[in-house]
């Protein structure tokens, strides 16, 4: 502990001098010593996990956990793949209705130009007369 607090104290100091050194580059300082102090804090926390290991909780049988995991997530993911195949086929089956509906639509509209194309050949017919 007392290492840390004197490791902390340098770490201030030589951040402390460091901005006063270097003014005109103050903003860079800044966010390196905010990076460095950040890591300093976290240090602490990542070295007591691995001098005590015996903190975190036991896992018994992670074979098991990890197969229910996976079982789990096995189910999940068919479960969606289901549902997607279903959104898929209604978006098909509705795609298929509109295709139909533009067909039906273009038929008339072709439709409708022939009679007018027949039209204005009957009526130049009846002009050149």
């Amino acid at each position: 502990m007392e290492e840390k607090r004197r490791e902390d104290q340098s770490g201030e100091v030589d951040s402390s001098t460091h901005e006063e050194n270097s003014e005109g580059a103050a903003p860079a300082a800044e966010a390196k010593s905010e990076a460095a102090e950040s890591f300093s804090s976290l240090l602490p926390k990542a070295l007591s996990a691995v001098l005590h290991p015996g903190s975190s909780p036991p896992n018994p049988q992670p074979g098991r956990e990890r197969s229910r995991r996976s079982s789990l997530n096995l189910q999940q993911l068919q479960a969606e793949l289901r549902d997607l195949r279903e959104q898929f086929d209604q978006m098909k089956s509705q795609h298929n209705k509109e295709i139909k509906l533009l067909m039906n639509e273009l038929d008339e509209e072709k439709r409708i130009r022939l009679t007018l194309q027949m039209e204005i050949q009957r009526m130049k017919k009846h002009m050149s007369k």
